[in-house]
């Protein structure tokens, strides 16, 4: 016995049901091929967030048992606060902006400072910290006697030069108030203001004429609501709402 050439346990498939699987084949990779990248993509996403926030910890730890980190990548951390410097996702080393306190990765499009960077703060938010009196002159009261006094404000990281509030006065108002017998815009030099080297104190000098403007001790220095104060990160801190801080004599 033997089976005929048309018997159909020996007919194949024909071209065109080749042609028609292999599209069929071709539109499914297709449908499927954008979930697979959106997949691996997140993926490396997270796994640069969680390389991130160990980096985070390294440099924190680096700064409360050593000193300022000042290195523009992480390698200085190896073996001491991490088992290995590693590389992200897409391979290339992590950024330290040492003056905003925050590490990041360039992201995708292996591009630093462009918007599909991956921000981690090791540093504390953007604050006002401190508010000091300094009597310049050293007559015991808030005067401008012969020196000005002045005010310096700390901040918890440095800020930006190019923020509102240090390029115009009317924007410092917005960003500042202060409790006191003196109006702000009236009490300092915003011509004068100057911004120490670390970028972290702003001294204001009291406008010329100006005589118990505030009581140190008792009148606060307030950060109000607002976006005019920019710490050095891409990303701009907004003035914390309502931080009150007493002015202190030095």
């Amino acid at each position: 016995m033997y089976l005929e050439r048309n018997d159909p346990l020996r007919r194949g498939f024909t071209l065109i049901e080749l042609l028609v699987v292999i599209a069929i084949l071709a539109v499914l990779v297709g449908a499927a091929l954008p979930y697979v990248q959106s997949y691996v993509q997140e993926s490396r996403i997270s796994k640069a967030k969680s390389d991130l926030e160990e980096i985070s910890r390294a440099l924190a730890t680096y700064e409360m048992r050593e000193k300022t980190y000042t290195a523009s990548d992480v390698f200085q951390l190896d073996g001491r606060y991490l088992s290995k410097s590693p590389l992200d996702p897409w391979g290339k080393a992590y950024i330290v902006a040492t003056g905003s306190g925050v590490v990041y990765s360039s992201g995708p499009d292996r591009v630093p400072l462009n918007a599909d960077d991956i921000v981690f703060p090791y540093q504390p938010l953007l604050a006002l910290t401190q508010a000091t009196w300094v009597d310049a002159n050293h007559t015991g009261k808030v005067d401008t006697q012969n020196t000005p006094d002045f005010v310096v404000l700390s901040f918890s990281r440095g800020i930006s030069t190019t923020s509102p509030a240090l390029t115009s006065s009317g924007a410092s108002l917005s960003c500042f108030s202060m409790t006191g017998t003196s109006t702000l815009s009236a009490a300092f030099a915003w011509n004068a203001v100057s911004l120490s080297a670390d970028q972290k104190r702003l001294t204001l000098p009291l406008a010329t004429g100006v005589v118990d403007a505030f009581v140190p001790g008792s009148d606060t220095f307030l950060v109000n609501d607002g976006n005019d104060l920019l710490d050095l990160s891409r990303v701009p801190n907004r003035c914390l709402s309502r931080q009150d801080v007493v002015i202190q004599p030095q």
